[in-house]
């Protein structure tokens, strides 16, 4: 397990979105903790506690004042012609926070750079980071609730952040090991701290892409919001931490929520077990469906390349594997690849025109509208919206490509029908056909 897992979360250093895909299949989160706990006391000792010591806990020492007159101090003097000898000054001392730079003092609501305890990292990452950034993918927009994607994603997702912590500390922690034999600077290690900072969040947005199908430009923005949890975390654990790690709270807190947290381990560990069997699958020579199970589960992550190479397998042994052209053509689509994208979905029409309740014909529209062949887009989606008169997409295409060949009136009379068919849609489906409503009602903005 140590020798795979560390294959891993070197991985993610050179090949990102591959290596994250495999966490998710056979990453363990125990080696992970391990590893982000003792990582973090190292990269305090290397980067974090110079900033510390020059930004946030600055010893300096106050004007010192005379010690007050008093009996004690000024004992009476026996004789006139005797002098006394007043006692010196008090030195007193203070530390300071300065500013940090480009930010100033408002950085410090944000940022906090004490010395972490030996699991304070892993218990901001599983306690706040990651429930707060499945909290925001949920309001993002997802069909399920925020219970049901804790349940079900928040071990991937642990798993995950953990190696993207380490994979993102660990070359940096390196350098500031090195560069401590010469002597590193205060704004050099406040340097490096950002830049490891940042590519963690890179290597959670590609997380967040490959676990929810969220887009990159979103994800980003979700992993820059939930970065807030590091700074609850900063404030919080200085006060409970004492208190944290009592034997009895842990007991009470097992005893309380062992049904959820069962719940998660089971959840991921299904997952990763589905993976296994439909890899084991794969073994025999003309099962063209566990290609095919695999590739979309790749295409589900945004892990193209692979799911491009499952579902050819899956031609190779089955050329009458109808979905598998369906799902090569939208990734072509996708991709750009209009040519080819047209090329699959030809097949598909000549095995079953009626394929997926026809949403090979939107596909086959919205595809030839890209590559701005409006007559043959709209006749293609004409087909489709005959069949499929409440679909928002294939709506949003078609009024689209009507409003492309000049016909405005009808484009609009579309477009409405697109807002109509997204508001009368049931709740569970509204975040994830909301986005048709948008783009049309910018269209008849326009």
């Amino acid at each position: 397990m140590i020798f795979d897992n560390t294959k891993l979360l070197l991985g993610l250093l050179y090949r990102p979105v591959s290596a994250m895909g495999r966490i998710v299949d056979e990453g363990h989160w125990l080696y992970a903790a391990i590893v982000v706990a003792a990582l973090s006391m190292i990269f305090h000792s290397a980067i974090t506690s110079h900033i510390y010591n020059s930004y946030q806990a600055v010893y300096r020492e106050l004007p010192a004042t005379p010690p007050p007159t008093t009996l004690a101090t000024h004992p009476p003097v026996p004789y006139e012609d005797e002098e006394f000898e007043q006692a010196p000054p008090t030195p007193h001392f203070t530390y300071d926070r300065l500013p940090l730079p480009l930010v100033g003092n408002h950085g410090w609501w944000f940022v906090s750079f004490e010395a972490p305890s030996f699991a304070t990292v892993v218990m901001g990452i599983a306690v706040l980071y990651v429930p707060f950034l499945i909290l925001l993918v949920t309001m993002a927009g997802t069909n399920a609730s925020f219970g049901v994607m804790l349940r079900r994603d928040y071990g991937p997702l642990l798993t995950c952040a953990l190696m993207a912590w380490a994979a993102s500390h660990l070359p940096f922690a390196v350098v500031g090991i090195v560069l401590g034999s010469v002597g590193v600077g205060a704004r050099t290690s406040l340097a490096i701290w950002a830049a490891s900072a940042l590519c963690f969040g890179l290597l959670m947005a590609v997380g967040l892409r490959m676990l929810f199908g969220t887009q990159y430009q979103k994800a980003l923005l979700l992993v820059a919001v939930g970065a807030l949890a590091f700074s609850v975390q900063s404030k919080l654990f200085a006060s409970v931490s004492p208190f944290l790690f009592s034997p009895f709270l842990l007991f009470y807190a097992f005893s309380m929520f062992r049904g959820d947290i069962g719940d998660i381990g089971l959840s991921f560990r299904q997952r990763q077990g589905f993976r296994r069997s439909m890899e084991a699958a794969t073994i025999n020579p003309r099962d063209a469906s566990a290609h095919y199970q695999l590739g979309l589960i790749y295409q589900y992550r945004r892990q193209y390349t692979e799911a491009i190479s499952r579902f050819q397998h899956a031609i190779e042994i089955d050329n009458d594997e109808t979905d598998a052209h369906f799902q090569l053509g939208r990734i072509a689509r996708e991709q750009g690849r209009l040519q080819d994208a047209i090329n699959h979905f030809g097949v598909v029409l000549e095995q079953d025109e009626k394929h997926s309740h026809s949403e090979i014909w939107r596909e086959i529209g919205a595809t030839y509208l890209a590559a701005s062949m409006f007559n043959e887009a709209r006749d293609a989606l004409e087909t489709f919206t005959s069949r499929r008169e409440y679909d928002p997409e294939g709506l949003y295409y078609y009024g689209k490509t009507l409003e492309e060949l000049g016909e405005r009136v009808a484009a609009r009379e579309v477009f409405d029908r697109c807002i109509e068919a997204v508001k009368t849609m049931p709740s569970y489906r509204y975040r994830e056909q909301r986005k048709w409503d948008k783009l049309a009602r910018e269209r008849l903005a326009a």
